[in-house]
């Protein structure tokens, strides 16, 4: 079941990268998309008093262009003028102002449950649920005072005196239930009400027989007389405040208002020119005949509604005349002019292209697994890739070859320097396109690495150097192309020889070659997925998944070796780079390690080893150049 999850894990990643379908923008007619609707004055009115008293469809109710509809929507129902006139006219200070008693704003009816607690608007509320009466029985004792007179007297007194009762009625007030139904009690005393009864920020006040609670206007209330579009003010000054205020106002408004005018020419030039409350420059303006000759002419705006025209000093026109023919000294011949047919010039074709792009970073990575050796630290690398493309058109051939070293290095203070990463691979390609967007493909591909790696922190076991492992992989098959950028390479007949040359000092059992052999040779198929896309503006992402199976071992047991490279642009130098790279190999296994690190024992006194997992990430600023 392991197996077959990474199986499922490596197609749905290869179908992932392969459904890229792209829809271009100009293939979508725009009438299709929005029709734009015709109002009318009154209609457009309407429709954007609509939009600004939603509150649905604003984030806040503070938006600035909300605020800026409203003031587009007052000034089309009456310009400004308007109302600036009849602000002129009104003379707020003028008008009587007059003292007048606190005006009631709300008041509540009261339901009292005694002399001292009452409630508010209670609904459901009668006497006979709330109010119940108790009978209690009081003996002659309990009303002797605890002192020895008194006690010693009421014990003296006869035994058919002292055991008579008295029966006194007492009402008592269910204050669960009233706290059940959600009704607020209230205390009376001293002319306060515990807790203040508050409505809109005003306190109540009981009226004298004590059945409602007024709320008045806080304050003193001033009346402005009937005549007036105001009913109550604040204070006696209020109006003379109001008419300052709007006296300031106009002034600030006429001095900060303007107007544009454009001033066109005969060929449509427009050119703006501003009339404010004044200014003393003037400003130059070119006018223009219909024969093209041009004066300056001076436009000033001297005092509010006052433009200046002056005309430039000294001005001068020369115009060209035109004569007839007969006038003229002399006669040109004109010559007699005709095309020659000329063959069009073929260009010469290019067939080979070439190109060599190189990545510097300083980066982090992090290792796990990884059977070359190496660990996680920060580290400096360089990735390498050359390429050489051969593409004949007319006879459908394309080749293409690549060559890939990505080199790392790091520097601990624990291990001093060594190596992080090491990959040398060549790939080449040949298609020949047969039908389409399918054509026949004879593939060859070489990984190996150039350094020695060491199974750290043991740095005097080699694992790894050049030609130790290498793995050589020939298909023959077809090319699938659905997409620019994405190709699909299917090669149900691949041989893949893995081999390891110095076995003396190579461990082969550590890269799948069995013990006492240099090679491990392979029949199968072979399929790799390659795409590179660009979702947003210089971000680019490649991805490249190589799968491989057997058919004379364990078909099912698929190898993986899937790489993925996001390279997000800052500059035309500098960019962040992400590298994923994972690698599994059934064939590869590791030694499986208990709680403490020591290797488990099998029964045949062997250690146990299970395939697992290889995986490598990093992620770094990088300088890259193309060439």
């Amino acid at each position: 079941m392991k197996r077959m999850s990474f199986l499922v894990t490596a197609i749905l990643m290869a179908g992932t990268l392969s459904a890229q379908t792209f829809v271009e923008p100009d293939s979508i007619h725009m009438d299709s998309l929005r029709t734009e609707p015709l109002f009318s004055t009154s209609e457009a009115r309407d429709y954007i008093e609509y939009v600004v008293s939603t509150d649905e469809l604003w984030r806040s109710p503070q938006e600035p262009v909300r605020y800026a509809l409203q003031r587009l929507l007052n000034h089309s129902r009456e310009p400004f003028d308007s109302v600036r006139s009849r602000l002129m006219l009104e003379d707020f200070s003028g008008m009587d102002v007059e003292e007048g008693a606190p005006v009631i704003s709300d008041n509540i009816e009261l339901r009292w449950l005694n002399d001292s607690t009452f409630l508010v608007d209670p609904h459901g509320w009668s006497s006979t649920l709330f109010m119940k009466k108790e009978t209690k029985l009081i003996y002659p004792s309990d009303t002797v005072k605890a002192d020895s007179t008194n006690l010693a007297d009421t014990l003296n007194m006869p035994v058919n005196r002292r055991m008579v009762p008295d029966t006194l009625q007492i009402a008592v007030i269910d204050t669960a239930a009233i706290k059940s139904l959600g009704i607020s009690m209230y205390a009376y005393s001293g002319n306060r009400i515990t807790p203040p009864l508050e409505r809109e920020g005003n306190t109540g006040v009981m009226t004298a027989d004590r059945k409602r609670v007024l709320f008045y206007v806080p304050g003193t209330t001033w009346r402005a007389p009937m005549n007036s579009p105001f009913n109550i003010l604040e204070n006696e000054y209020q109006l003379d405040s109001l008419q300052f205020a709007v006296n300031r106002l106009l002034e600030f408004t006429r001095e900060r208002d303007s107007t544009i005018i454009w001033v066109n020419d005969l060929h449509g030039h427009r050119t703006p020119f501003w009339l404010t409350l004044g200014d003393n420059e003037a400003y130059r303006f070119w006018v223009k005949n219909f024969n093209n000759d041009s004066i300056t002419v001076w436009v000033g705006n001297p005092a509010p509604d006052e433009i200046s025209l002056m005309l430039e000093d000294d001005v001068s026109i020369n115009r060209l005349t035109k004569e007839k023919i007969d006038f003229l000294p002399e006669f040109l011949e004109i010559p007699k002019r005709e095309l020659v047919p000329m063959k069009p010039l073929e260009p010469e074709p290019i067939f080979w292209d070439y190109s060599l792009n190189g990545v510097f970073s300083m980066n982090q990575t992090y290792l796990t697994n990884w059977t070359k050796g190496g660990e996680s630290s920060f580290a400096t690398m360089i990735d390498l890739q050359a390429e050489a493309i051969y593409n004949n058109k007319e006879a459908k051939t394309q080749w293409l070859n690549t060559m890939r070293l990505n080199f790392g290095t790091l520097s601990t203070k624990e291990n001093g320097f060594r190596k992080n990463n090491d990959l040398f691979e060549i790939n080449s390609k040949f298609n020949g396109n047969a039908w389409g967007k399918i054509g026949m493909s004879a593939s060859f591909y070489m990984k190996n690495q150039l350094a020695r790696g060491y199974n750290y922190p043991n740095d005097s076991v080699v694992v790894s150097k050049f030609l130790n492992p290498a793995t050589l992989t020939l298909g023959l098959g077809v090319e699938y192309k659905p997409f620019k950028n994405t190709t699909i390479n299917m090669a149900p007949l691949s041989y893949k020889n893995t081999f390891v040359l110095d076995t003396a000092m190579i461990d082969q059992t550590k890269h799948g070659i069995e013990a006492g052999k240099r090679a491990k040779q392979e029949l199968g198929t072979q399929l790799v997925v390659y795409n590179k896309v660009s979702p947003f503006k210089d971000l680019t992402i490649q991805n490249r998944l190589r799968l491989f199976s057997n058919y004379m071992n364990k078909p099912q047991n698929i190898d993986v070796d899937w790489e993925m490279i996001m390279d997000q642009k800052i500059n035309w130098f500098f960019t962040i780079r992400l590298n994923l790279h994972l690698i599994y190999d059934d064939d590869v296994h590791f030694t499986v390690l208990d709680s403490e690190g020591v290797p488990v024992i099998l029964p045949d006194g062997s250690e146990k080893k299970v395939a697992k997992t290889q995986f490598k990430e990093f992620i770094g600023l990088s300088l890259q150049f193309k060439f």
